[in-house]
């Protein structure tokens, strides 16, 4: 009887203990489109669970509040709470560690990296990045295929695959997007660098001509997602580096029903590391969505930012040895600097159901700027209006794509000689319209494991502005340029292959079009060129490697060469033909995995055998020399080591040599930068900080962080081509999310 007893307790006592616990459905997201991330692995009570195939893990708790903590090292940390009973979703950041599992925006729907047919980048680690405060233009670097010349803060040059590496100041030939909302001015020029990546989810980027939803431009594309997070109500950011440099923002968010809204003011002030270096910039950034129902939804944002700054300019090889912190002797002998505000407001309204779906944005964007210089001061005033709109219609057998892009553009410049004084004269005034105008249409078919796209791109350009000191009328216009592609998509069960062909063009500015008296030169074309390419991407069974490898064949004609006459003046002329073969590779994988304690390596390369196929200048045959201003390779390397709530990451970056004149004469040396950061998590009961430091360039490398290509000599003085890159220098972050 007394046995009996003791099994009728024990039993009843599972009985009650049963009972007494409550089921729970936890579902977890992705925060870049919302679909469910299965076998993601989370921890309650020091024990792992796992999501289902519909990012659902069902969780029998004994009382609340309870914490989760999500400690799967493909995504980032995170600590939830749990207060009360009812089922839960929750958006979770990729790190991008794990490269066929990103989501990307392809075309007008998203979708994983490995499922689309063109050459595709993503940058990972953003949330690290933005408590480092990392900004966009350095980011950049680490993604094969791309390679920044960096002058400081205001003046930066991007080229991808070799495009833009001409281009003497500013970047051009690549096509940029906030959200639907094109960034780049009626000459193609654009400016990155005032952007801030706490405003963003995600960067991509499309290299060469492979993207007919963005246009069809040779350099590819950037394409970057503002925030889709609201989780966390405020967000406050104070930096502190060297050389008397600042950094501080402030982030605030909200959603109430289906309406979300994000700000965020950022400041960052600095000395700089050399003299007439300044820099002040005050950037805000807002945005506001209103989801009308399921299929239907609008979004706003604007972004305003005012910027002073100095500028140093390049240096002669002599100061760029014995005197890299220095400016050059002319500009800083004036102060010389740039005074600007730039602004882009954009509405779209988005369409999403089964059958169609579509963005349609309408946008204006501002810049202003005051220049003094040492050979005139520049007044500069642009504003742009425009419209872009893309759709897709589901159709059987295929889907249809189409859109069109429009954007006008009136700029006004004038340059005078003693500006601000008595004697002050104007030298040049011009009104500039630009006008830019795209079609394209693509069609796309699936079959069980591949399928097949085709598209076509129609692109015009027209030019006309007015001399007022000569009165001048000057017109140039480009023929339609019809730009088709085709790509084909393999999939296996961890990987696909891609092979594409597609054409490009990239239109001559208006300084290009002129001849060395200022006139139109009507024999002045766009660089057009054919792109051949095939990619593998993919990842081991247990995903502990992955890879995404690019072979691509540039040929590229009619190549548009700046001419420079003068300090202020630059003309162009169509010199001849390239070519472009390369190798893009990343390889991500963890080195080690267990419940505390993780390491991940991230790699990226690049190799370029990048060549003049046919290149005559002013009667000097350049014809097999290196392409001016790119290296013949690129790497960058991280680990991160993960051990309970720090994170430390040593980087290393390695970038070859650059032929900076088109004879091949001169060269940049290749060099090695080592970086080291440390964060630490701390987590309260009602707030989250995040501390963080990091020294740069640890070994105090002296390098050129970027070159002026065919650099003129005036006044008896060296040509001045090299940027120095910055000393060992350091940071100290502090973040509060409340």
């Amino acid at each position: 009887m007394r046995y009996l007893a003791l099994f009728n307790l024990f039993f009843l006592s599972i009985i009650y203990d049963g009972v007494s616990q409550n089921s729970i459905k936890l579902k977890f997201v992705n925060n870049i489109d919302g679909s469910p991330i299965d076998s993601l692995e989370i921890s309650i009570d020091n024990k792992s669970y796992f999501t289902d195939n519909n990012g659902v893990s069902k969780y029998n708790y004994k009382s609340l509040p309870f914490i989760i903590s999500i400690e799967d090292y493909r995504f980032y940390k995170k600590k939830i709470e749990i207060l009360d009973s009812n089922d839960k979703e929750f958006d979770v950041i990729n790190r991008g560690i794990v490269l066929d599992d990103i989501i990307v925006n392809s075309e007008l729907f998203y979708e994983k990296l490995k499922k689309i047919s063109l050459s595709k980048s993503v940058l990972n680690d953003i949330e690290f990045k933005k408590n480092n405060g990392d900004f966009i233009i350095n980011t950049l670097s680490e993604l094969p295929g791309i390679h920044i010349h960096s002058a400081g803060y205001n003046t930066n040059r991007i080229t991808i695959r070799g495009m833009g590496s001409r281009s003497p100041y500013s970047t051009n030939k690549i096509k940029a997007y906030l959200n639907n909302i094109p960034l780049s001015n009626g000459v193609g020029e654009l400016n990155l660098e005032d952007f801030s990546l706490d405003i963003l989810d995600q960067i991509e980027v499309n290299k060469g001509p492979n993207s007919s939803t963005y246009g069809s431009g040779l350099g590819g594309n950037i394409i970057l997602s503002t925030t889709k997070l609201y989780d966390k109500t405020i967000k406050i950011k104070s930096i502190f580096k060297s050389f008397s440099t600042y950094q501080n923002s402030l982030s605030i968010s909200k959603k109430i029903n289906d309406l979300s809204f994000f700000i965020n003011f950022e400041k960052i002030k600095s000395d700089g590391f050399r003299d007439n270096n300044k820099y002040d910039n005050n950037k805000l950034f807002a945005s506001i969505s209103y989801k009308i129902n399921s299929n239907y939804n609008f979004g706003l944002i604007h972004f305003y930012n005012s910027a002073d700054a100095l500028i140093p300019s390049s240096l002669s090889q002599e100061n760029f040895v014995n005197d890299p912190s220095s400016a050059a002797f002319s500009w800083r002998n004036v102060q010389g600097g740039e005074d600007y505000s730039r602004s882009v407001s954009g509405l779209t309204f988005n369409i999403n159901n089964d059958e169609y779906s579509s963005k349609t944005s309408i946008f204006y964007k501002t810049f202003k700027n005051e220049e003094n210089r040492p050979f005139n001061y520049l007044i500069e005033d642009s504003n742009i209006f425009g419209i872009r709109h893309i759709g897709k219609f589901k159709l059987i057998p295929f889907e249809l794509s189409y859109g069109l892009e429009y954007s006008h553009e009136n700029y006004l410049f004038n340059t005078w000689d003693d500006f601000g004084n008595i004697n002050q004269s104007m030298l040049t005034q011009q009104t500039q319209d630009r006008i830019n105008y795209n079609l394209f249409l693509q069609f796309d078919k699936s079959f069980e494991n591949s399928f097949l796209t085709f598209g076509l791109g129609s692109n015009n350009i027209d030019y006309d502005w007015v001399d007022d000191i000569n009165s001048n009328s000057l017109t140039y216009s480009t023929k339609t340029i019809l730009s088709p592609r085709i790509s084909y998509n393999f999939s296996f069960k961890k990987s696909s292959i891609f092979a594409n062909v597609s054409h490009g063009f990239s239109s001559p500015n208006i300084d290009e079009t002129l001849d060395d008296n200022g006139l139109v030169n009507p024999d002045i074309k766009p660089e057009t060129g054919w792109n051949y390419e095939i990619g593998l991407i993919g990842s081991n069974n247990r995903k502990t490697l992955s890879y995404n490898l690019n072979l691509y064949y540039m040929d590229i004609k009619n190549l548009l060469v700046a001419q420079r006459t003068s300090f202020d003046t630059f003309t162009g002329v169509n010199a001849g033909r390239t070519s472009h073969p390369g190798l893009e590779a990343i390889i991500n994988f963890p080195i080690l995995i267990d419940e505390n304690f993780k390491i991940t390596s991230s790699n990226s390369f690049s190799k370029y055998w990048y060549l003049f196929k046919d290149f005559n200048n002013r009667g000097i045959d350049f014809s097999k020399n290196k392409l001016t201003g790119v290296p013949n390779y690129t790497s960058y390397s991280k680990i991160k080591i993960d051990f309970k709530n720090y994170i430390v990451q040593i980087s290393f970056t390695n970038v070859g040599k650059i032929p900076i004149n088109d004879a091949n004469e001169l060269f940049t040396d290749a060099f090695s930068i080592f970086d080291l950061k440390l964060s630490r998590l701390i987590s309260f009961k009602n707030f989250n900080a995040n501390i963080s430091s990091g020294i740069n360039n640890i070994l105090d490398k002296k390098y050129a962080s970027g070159v002026v290509i065919n650099a003129r000599s005036f006044g008896g003085r060296d040509p001045r081509y090299y940027y120095p890159g910055l000393p060992r220098n350091y940071y100290l972050s502090l973040a509060f999310n409340l």
